[in-house]
């Protein structure tokens, strides 16, 4: 049951992962390449499946994706146990993603994605509505760039009336290195972005006020082709951390996961099967 919460804790990630340009930009980005590469290789459905430290399968687990005709629909269909299934319906256009649905527990969540005549981001709204307690909210992320087509700053207006502006540093070879947030001329958190001579992420970074030094939230590796074959994710406040490494198949497409812990000892797998 281990690496089952480890998993609950990566599909819920875009509510984990607390970095506005790695969520919304990077993440965004990744999605919108991944979704090309399924076309382009004529995938019509995925399936996926989890097995424990043990090689078992991971009990109560079940993820599959799959395409409209049209492939400007997929369909993914969740259960990390008897009481988590979900259904998420994420839409595109013109090769990117327009919009997602999810519905899980009663609670529906939508997003609305909408990009300038450049092709950047330049909208994210998402709502999110209990029906059995009948509980409403909202969050708008309004992106805006500088003159050299980098993230110049974003609003997060929660509600229509809770604004925290978030200002982004870029560096001499137009790589975002620094994101503060703000709310009111208070400083609310900053983070530090790194790069390898290859202008790709390796280091998301903040101030850790328990030990009065800058520490990791995630960690990157990449092969030769500039895909990502090892994440390390470090909890707030916690010294334990995991690592996930990245198999790919001769089309590109991610093969396997494997997840390991501090002590490099297996908490769990997953494997893909394309159709």
């Amino acid at each position: 049951m281990k690496f089952l919460f480890v998993i609950s804790s990566l599909v819920s990630s875009s509510s984990v992962f607390s970095q506005y340009y790695y969520n919304d930009i990077l993440a965004n980005y990744q999605s919108n390449k991944q979704y090309q590469l399924l076309v382009s290789n004529k995938i019509r459905s995925v399936k996926v499946s989890s097995f424990d430290a043990d090689n078992k399968p991971s009990e109560g687990f079940s993820l599959a994706q799959k395409f409209s005709s049209d492939n400007k629909k997929l369909i993914t269909t969740s259960a990390l146990d008897s009481n988590a299934a979900s259904i998420l319906t994420t839409s595109y256009e013109n090769n990117r993603v327009a919009s997602t649905s999810t519905i899980t527990k009663g609670i529906e969540t939508k997003t609305e994605y909408l990009y300038d005549e450049n092709e950047r981001l330049q909208k994210i709204n998402s709502s999110s509505t209990d029906t059995s307690l009948n509980n409403h909210a909202a969050e708008l992320h309004l992106w805006f760039y500088n003159a050299k087509n980098q993230p110049d700053y974003m609003l997060k207006i929660k509600n229509s009336n809770d604004t925290t502006r978030i200002e982004f540093i870029n560096d001499e070879h137009g790589n975002l290195v620094e994101e503060h947030w703000k709310k009111k001329s208070l400083s609310l958190e900053t983070y530090y972005y790194y790069y390898n001579a290859d202008n790709l992420l390796t280091d998301i970074v903040r101030f850790n006020k328990r030990v009065q030094k800058l520490l990791p939230d995630f960690l990157f590796e990449y092969d030769d082709q500039g895909r990502v074959i090892q994440m390390k994710q470090v909890p707030a406040g916690n010294s334990n951390y995991l690592i996930w490494k990245y198999i790919y198949n001769a089309k590109g497409l991610k093969q396997e996961e494997i997840c390991l812990d501090k002590q490099k000892q297996l908490v769990g797998r997953i494997e893909y099967n394309y159709q």
